[in-house]
């Protein structure tokens, strides 16, 4: 693994430095065991100066081997940028002059209003030679001096170097610093024909940041005798809050000082609104085990090629469907055959190219394995079956997309909570040791409901629940809230067929976590006449128009319906590449809010530092009589 780093850093390391001749400053990769101290250091500044080059650093940070800073560029010289660009410019109140055919002294003080004896002062070859064209001299810059002389460089308005990052657009980088797209290629003519490079260092103006309101924050100008502690009463933040996200307040509070404060987040009902930023591309890796090496796959048999080649299918139409929409994305699908040796092949090839977004692989264990490699890289990684525990996996930009059987207890908890009106509550579980920890978050959570009852569980004996248990549990003057916790089919099967010969006039509301195989032996009558609620990350809506469009191009195109994973496919392919071409950052992207796809729900929460992204969008299914119906909870959901 360490081995892989290391060829992806010195692959990054080689294109970084053939992006950086001749520019003031250059990008810098962090090397295993570096500090701000010892790098300030190699480069001849202070740490305070790489802070102001690098402002989201502080002093205390600590720095990840492959992070890229910027840096002072030790063979920077002003005088071969004039003569390789073959236009004037500007540096530290100098302005560099290629001479021209027949240019003079004369027509030199005319133009820029230049003594000879102070073009001598500060060009020591003119006291012994004459002016020569194609020579590069160098002068203060003249008072007045009109933007007009040069295209628009430090001479017109002040600038600073801007570490451009993953996905960043000319579009998203002019408006962050108020200026148009014409204006920022003029102050950096290469990106005019060359576009924006990943890591490249080009010219902004030296001023603050102009909020997005999708970034979450608004502006402050401090005011006379505005402190810290006036700051926080009036924001409610701390010191060390104010400072992490304004690390120039490191140096104090000034007056005229403009700030970001946080805005109040997003409530959890608020709608993800796609808008889709102009001349957005977005480069896709779809990693799925087609099996392409397998001659003769019997789909019948081989359930994991079947998923995939359906998966695949349903990101195939998602593409077309945001082509349609003018969104440019370049995909590369990979064949992973379900083997680690494959992927730590497909990793080192150089093939993840300049990625934005991996949607893969399909399984848990290969996920962490990919997850893990590309920890320091900035690409979106998503997880697009498994319900296990992705928090255990160090990456911050891991995406689970299908919600984690933690996050369907949430969903029940939060109906309970809802609609609780001094309902009976019973708990309904196995013997597994893994049930344990399920069923002490559900009373925990519960028993603050009845805390004049305490909460029964309900458990087997020998194998089984008897039938007196739940005669003695239940009350028969008030409904019943009933969550299970099981998957086991006995303990399923008992649980549903006691409560159904319960007296009539017992009301019940059976809660599952899962509805799989495991009620296969049970009759859509019995899960009926007990109420029964369960979770699922699915639902398809037949009666829901845009649906059945869908249904209806994808059987014009692959001359069949589409199964369960082509419709998940389309789903999550289309949610991720909708919201990385609205947002700039990954975690914003994931922070825009909920949405609501063919069969999928997306609401996802951050699981905290460097544990990525979980999916919390779970639907509540009921049985009304013999339909199966969504739950809708008219209250919003309670946040745990």
């Amino acid at each position: 693994m360490k081995r892989i780093k290391l060829l992806i850093t010195f692959f990054l390391f080689v294109t970084l430095c053939m992006f950086s001749q001749q520019k003031k400053y250059e990008p810098y990769i962090v090397l295993e065991g570096e500090t701000l101290a010892s790098i300030a250091n190699k480069f001849s500044i202070t740490p305070y100066d790489l802070i102001k080059l690098n402002p989201e650093l502080s002093e205390d940070n600590s720095l990840e081997m492959g992070k890229i800073l910027i840096v002072p560029n030790k063979n920077y010289d002003p005088s071969k940028v004039a003569i390789e660009s073959g236009r004037d410019y500007v540096d530290n109140g100098f302005l560099f002059h290629k001479v021209l055919p027949k240019e003079n002294f004369y027509r030199l003080k005319r133009e820029f209003g230049v003594s000879k004896g102070k073009l001598r002062k500060h060009n020591p070859i003119l006291r012994v030679e004459d002016l020569k064209a194609g020579q590069i001299i160098k002068f203060p810059v003249p008072r007045g001096y009109e933007e007009d002389h040069v295209e628009l460089t430090e001479v017109a308005i002040a600038t600073k170097p801007y570490l451009v990052r993953p996905r960043e657009t000319k579009h998203g980088i002019s408006r962050r610093y108020g200026i148009s797209i014409e204006k920022l290629e003029a102050l950096n003519p290469s990106i005019k024909t060359e576009g924006l490079k990943m890591a490249d260092i080009i010219l902004v103006p030296d001023t603050d940041e102009i909020p997005d309101p999708k970034d979450g924050f608004s502006m402050h100008r401090v005011e006379k005798g505005e402190t810290f502690y006036s700051l926080g009463v009036l924001f409610e933040m701390t010191e060390e809050e104010l400072i992490a996200v304004n690390p120039t307040l490191t140096e104090g509070v000034k007056e005229g000082m403009l700030i970001k404060i946080p805005s109040v987040e997003k409530t959890a009902t608020s709608a993800f609104v796609p808008s889709i930023i102009p001349d957005k591309g977005i480069n896709a890796i779809l990693m799925l085990p087609l099996m392409s090496n397998t001659s003769n796959i019997d789909f019948e048999k081989n359930k994991t090629t079947d998923i995939a080649t359906d998966f695949y299918l349903g990101a195939m139409m998602a593409l077309d469907s945001l082509k349609e929409q003018g969104l440019s994305v370049n995909m590369k699908v990979f064949d992973t055959q379900n083997n680690k040796k494959v992927l730590s092949s497909l990793l080192a090839s150089g093939n993840l190219g300049n990625a934005d977004l991996m949607i893969g692989p399909l399984f848990f264990n290969n996920v962490q394995f990919v997850a893990g490699i590309l920890k320091n890289q900035n690409i979106a990684i998503v997880s697009p079956i498994s319900q296990k525990d992705h928090t255990v996996i160090p990456n911050g930009n891991l995406v689970q997309t299908t919600a984690s059987e933690d996050k369907m207890i949430d969903k029940v908890l939060a109906h309970i909570r809802n609609n609780y009106t001094n309902e009976n509550l019973l708990i309904v579980t196995d013997t597994i040791v893994t049930s344990i920890p399920k069923v002490t978050k559900i009373l925990n959570a519960l028993q603050p409901l009845d805390s004049l009852n305490k909460i029964k569980i309900l458990k087997p004996e020998k194998g089984y629940i008897k039938r007196e248990f739940f005669i003695e549990a239940v009350k028969n003057d008030r409904n019943n809230f009933i969550v299970m916790v099981t998957n086991n089919v006995i303990v399923i099967t008992d649980i549903v067929q006691n409560l159904g010969t319960l007296p009539k006039e017992t009301n019940t509301t059976l809660f599952g976590l899962h509805k799989g195989s495991n009620f296969k032996n049970i009759s859509i009558n019995d899960l009926a006449h007990v109420n029964f609620h369960y979770t699922a990350t699915t639902y398809i809506d037949k009666e829901d128009d845009k649906v059945n469009r869908f249904i209806v191009k994808y059987n014009q195109k692959n001359f069949t319906d589409p199964s369960e994973y082509a419709i998940l496919g389309f789903d999550v392919t289309y949610d991720m590449l909708l919201r990385l071409a609205t947002y700039e950052t990954i975690s914003r992207a994931l922070n825009a809010g909920y949405s609501n796809r063919a069969s999928s729900k997306f609401q996802y929460v951050n699981n905290g530092t460097g544990k990525g992204f979980t999916n919390k969008g779970v639907y509540l299914m009921k049985y009304d009589g013999f339909n199966i119906v969504k739950v809708e909870d008219e209250v919003k959901e309670v946040e745990e």
